[in-house]
């Protein structure tokens, strides 16, 4: 069984942890590969659900905080593990927020489409 699933839809990248899964490098790589290829290229935004997700390895997480393949990412979960893994995306340079409904998710990406955000400036998090 796979850790995650992946799609592209309407200029959004979706990646879906599968609960249960803890998020090794490995299994981290090959989602950023997956994602990669649906992205043919381009820089999108990203809407990641870590509803369930039991951890994330350290390797996997300093990969997280590096990876700047995507132009805002936004996190949806709704456990405590989920806002602590949100506080770890924060400190990419990649503009990210951490949601517990993937509607606010979603307009939030969708703010960020509109305009882009000043260096250094912090996005909102959303509950």
């Amino acid at each position: 069984m796979d850790s995650f699933t992946a799609s592209h839809e309407s200029g959004v990248l979706r990646l879906q942890w599968r609960s249960g899964v803890f998020v090794t490098y490995e299994t981290a790589v090959q989602a950023a590969r997956t994602l990669e290829g649906l992205a043919a290229g381009q820089t999108l935004p990203i809407l990641v659900d870590i509803t369930g997700v039991t951890g994330l390895s350290p390797e996997a997480r300093a990969g997280m905080i590096a990876y700047r393949g995507f132009s805002v990412v936004a996190l949806v979960g709704d456990h405590p593990m989920g806002t602590v893994l949100g506080a770890f995306a924060r400190q990419s340079p990649t503009p990210s927020a951490y949601f517990t409904n993937q509607p606010d998710a979603l307009q939030w990406l969708a703010e960020q489409a509109g305009h882009a955000m000043a260096p250094g400036s912090a996005p909102r998090t959303g509950v």
